[in-house]
């Protein structure tokens, strides 16, 4: 699916509500590019509110909300295809995230999509990408977020290697500074606890090499600040090292404050200078340069359809695909059946936006990635795949979506797989794998064409939503086989609650 880049004037706001800090970008597209209107920025650290179970504790929730109702009045009148809103690696983190996005969602008025660590990082060099200088070769790009920090190389608009890796300015402040002081064994331990994160890494990362380095995002801002007193500089190896001498000398970051940074972000500063001293050997790191786009510019430029001309949500299903080895012919006829479907029903079933056609296709096209792990029920480990891989382009909760849409389109419905999402989205998943599974039956075979000239009705007078398949006169009368997998699969739907008829 192509991306079409948004008209002149069109308003824009990204919201990233991180680890640290929440963010708010309001944007106006000029002449084919972003044009910056507001930003807002609140420290919030929901990280600091996560207990040991991964809890989010309801205090660390009100402090997150409070924010977001002072944002929300930017947002009144923007139609929720001009908005973003993601959470990161604290609302990944939080079991109970659910509630707080649910109630994050009821206060802005657009949904909150939680997206995966490399998804962020994809994000983060996006952003910085679209808003730095034009650089020839590969370019390293780092975050130190308040729970994670992601590391991605890439060359022009491409990531090509991506990680997410679990260390961050407040998680590592509440392990190894939990009282603001600093002493040398504390920051000793948090770079050692840093540098053994960043083994598995370390390998690929410098095999792969690059030829500008660049830090993105609050923490490594005020490093740079602090080296330069005042005025951006770069960050180097031997200015860490200065800065680690002072601070442990000082016993905390308090100081820091003189060159512009708040008393809470200088507290969470400690852990920030551990973690990047860490990078910077471990990664043999000689010189890194600030960048000032990050994680919402990235969110920003993809919402407007700027620097690219593809959906990247279409290239992780084609990668799938290839990598899982499915039959490409049956996943076209599949997904090609699905869709006309759809079409047939979209308005009756509220299923007429573009968003649940993309579902049902990527669905079809990936229903059967699951047989490279076995035959029996495959549907169920296609789902499993599809919801645990890190999936460019797209949010835990598509992937949620996804995943039950491939479990349950073959063999028994799975009524309580659907039970984890809104009564809406409930409905509406359940009445696309409905269609995906009539696709797939109808190619039960592997035909060499697809299955066309049928009719789907609708009748929702009576207690189970019946859905009628009309073909051709006594065209099924000359499809023995397909017509007893019809009746298997109105037996198994019937078991649901649902009605299936052909004739």
């Amino acid at each position: 699916m192509s991306i079409k880049p948004l008209p002149d004037g069109t308003p824009l706001a990204a919201l990233d509500l991180g680890s640290n800090s929440f963010h708010l970008i309001l944007a106006r597209i000029v002449k084919g590019e972003i044009s910056l209107i507001k930003r807002l920025g609140e420290k919030v650290q929901l990280a600091a509110g996560l207990d040991d179970n991964h809890w989010l504790s309801e205090e660390a929730q009100q402090r997150g909300l409070a924010c977001l109702e002072r944002m929300a009045p930017y947002l009144e009148g923007l139609p929720e295809s001009q908005i973003r809103v993601v959470g990161t690696n604290a609302l990944r983190a939080a079991h109970n995230s659910d509630e707080f996005t649910r109630r994050a969602a009821a206060l802005l008025g657009v949904p909150v999509e939680i997206i995966a660590g490399r998804e962020e990082a994809r994000l983060i060099y996006s952003g910085v990408v679209q808003t730095s200088a034009r650089h020839e070769g590969r370019r390293l790009v780092i975050d130190i977020g308040g729970g994670s920090t992601e590391f991605i190389i890439g060359e022009n608009l491409e990531p090509q290697l991506l990680e997410s890796l679990h260390m961050g300015c407040v998680s590592y402040t509440q392990s190894f500074f939990p009282d603001g002081q600093v002493t040398e064994k504390a920051f000793q331990q948090a770079r050692l606890a840093a540098l053994s994160e960043l083994l598995p890494i370390r390998k690929h990362f410098l095999g792969r090499g690059w030829t500008l380095a660049q830090g993105s995002s609050g923490t490594l801002k005020n490093l740079a600040l602090v080296l330069g007193q005042g005025e951006l500089a770069t960050i180097t190896p031997k200015g860490l090292h200065r800065l680690e001498k002072e601070l442990i000398k000082a016993g905390s970051a308090n100081h820091w404050t003189a060159f512009g940074m708040r008393a809470d972000r200088a507290r969470v500063m400690p852990a920030g200078l551990a973690i990047a001293s860490a990078f910077m050997e471990s990664l043999q790191i000689s010189e890194l340069h600030y960048a000032e786009g990050a994680l919402r510019e990235g969110v920003l430029y993809e919402l407007a359809g700027i620097g690219t001309q593809e959906d990247i949500r279409d290239r992780t299903v084609r990668s799938l695909q290839e990598r899982y080895q499915v039959d490409l012919l049956q996943s076209q006829l599949v997904t090609r059946c699905a869709l006309k479907a759809l079409e047939q029903v979209a308005d009756i079933w509220g299923l007429s936006h573009e968003r649940w056609f993309n579902k049902l296709s990527w669905a079809a096209q990936l229903h059967e990635i699951g047989l490279t792990v076995a035959h029996t029920q495959y549907h169920k480990h296609g789902a499993y795949l599809i919801q645990h891989a890190d999936l460019a382009g797209f949010t835990r909760l598509q992937q949620r979506m996804l995943a039950v849409l491939i479990r349950a389109h073959r063999r028994k419905f799975p009524g309580l797989e659907f039970d984890s999402f809104s009564a809406e989205d409930q409905l509406k998943l359940k009445r696309l794998a409905r269609l995906l599974r009539l696709s797939v039956v109808l190619h039960h075979s592997r035909p060499e064409t697809e299955v066309e000239g049928f009719t789907l009705h609708l009748d929702n007078s009576q207690k189970e939503e019946t859905l009628t398949l009309e073909f051709e006169p006594e065209w099924l009368d000359s499809q023995p086989l397909l017509k007893e997998d019809l009746e298997k699969e109105a037996r198994w739907l019937k078991a649901a609650g649902m009605a299936l008829r052909f004739q």
